[in-house]
C-alpha cells in the first residue's frame, strides 16, 4: 500500500497546457506525454505537425480534448490520450467493395483533409478548388474562393469534422475595419501572428492563440471575433475583457 501510495505521489504531470510556464506544444517527439498531458501539436491542429510523436507509446493527440483532464487547461489545449477505434470499418468480401472504397477515399480530390494528407496541402503556392481542404486562411483558395469553417463533411463523409474547405463567398459586402485596429485576423496583412508582433493586442484585435497575446487583463476568447467586424475569419480568436463568472487561471504560475 506505501508503494503504491508513494508511486501516485510521484506521478505528476509536467505539461498542463498554455494556461502555464511551460506552455503550448510542451508534448514533443523529443519528451512525449503521458495521458492527460497537453499541449500536443497533433493532426487535429491541421498543417504541419508532429501528429501522435508528441504522445508516449500508441497514445494519440486529442483535439481540444484537455479540459476533460483538468479545469486548469486552456479550452483550446490538446492532450494525449488512448485511441479509440477507426471511423470507418470496411466490410471483407463485399459485392462492389471497390466502388465502396472509392466513395470513403476518392482519388478525384488532390487535398482530402487531415485523415490523408501528412503535410498542409491548402497553400497560397497551391491553392485549393472549391470542396478541397483542409485550408487556413482565404489565401490558400484558388482565385475568388475563401477558407471555411469545419463546412468539408458538406463535400465528403471522408474529411474531419474539423478540416476547412474552400468555397464560393457569400454573396455580401465584407465590412473593412473603421476602428484603428493593428490586428485584423488571418486575413490581415500579419495573419495570425499579429498579436505576437505587436507585442499584445487591446480588445476586439486578433487572432490570438493564449491569453499571454492580450494586453493587460484581456483574455483570448473563441472563435469570437465575428462580433467584433465581418472581414474577421470565423475562425479568429479576439482579445476580450474576461468574464466575471468564470474564475480565470494566472498567467504566471509560481
Amino acid at each position: 500500500v506505501y508503494q503504491e501510495h508513494h508511486w501516485n505521489q510521484k506521478k505528476v504531470k509536467e505539461c498542463k497546457g498554455r494556461n502555464f510556464d511551460n506552455g503550448r506544444r510542451c508534448c514533443t517527439p523529443e519528451e512525449p506525454c503521458d495521458e492527460g498531458e497537453g499541449d500536443c501539436d497533433g493532426p487535429g491542429d491541421g498543417g504541419q505537425h508532429d501528429g501522435d510523436k508528441g504522445c508516449k507509446g500508441s497514445l494519440v493527440c486529442g483535439s481540444n480534448n484537455c479540459k476533460k483532464f483538468g479545469a486548469y487547461y486552456h479550452e483550446k489545449d490538446d492532450c494525449c490520450e488512448k485511441s479509440s477505434s477507426p471511423l470507418i470499418a470496411l466490410p471483407v468480401n463485399t459485392q462492389g467493395l471497390k466502388d465502396r472504397i472509392q466513395d470513403l477515399f476518392p482519388n478525384d480530390k488532390r487535398c482530402r483533409g487531415r485523415n490523408f494528407d501528412k503535410d498542409r496541402c491548402c497553400t497560397a503556392g497551391t491553392p485549393c478548388v472549391e470542396g478541397e481542404g483542409d485550408c487556413e486562411a482565404d489565401i490558400d483558395c484558388n482565385g475568388s474562393l475563401v477558407c471555411g469553417n469545419n463546412n468539408c463533411k458538406a463535400f465528403g463523409s471522408f474529411f474531419h469534422e474539423k478540416d476547412d474547405c474552400c468555397i464560393k463567398p457569400e454573396i455580401k459586402t465584407i465590412t473593412q475595419p473603421t476602428l484603428n485596429l493593428k490586428c485584423t485576423g488571418r486575413n490581415g496583412v500579419n495573419g495570425r501572428e499579429c498579436c505576437t508582433i505587436v507585442g499584445g493586442c487591446v480588445e476586439g484585435e486578433g487572432d490570438c492563440e493564449s491569453d499571454n497575446d492580450c494586453k493587460g487583463d484581456l483574455v483570448c476568447g473563441d472563435n469570437n471575433c465575428k462580433v467584433f467586424g465581418s472581414f474577421f475569419h470565423p475562425k479568429d480568436d479576439c482579445c476580450i475583457k474576461p468574464s466575471t463568472s468564470i474564475e480565470s487561471v494566472p498567467k504566471t504560475v509560481f
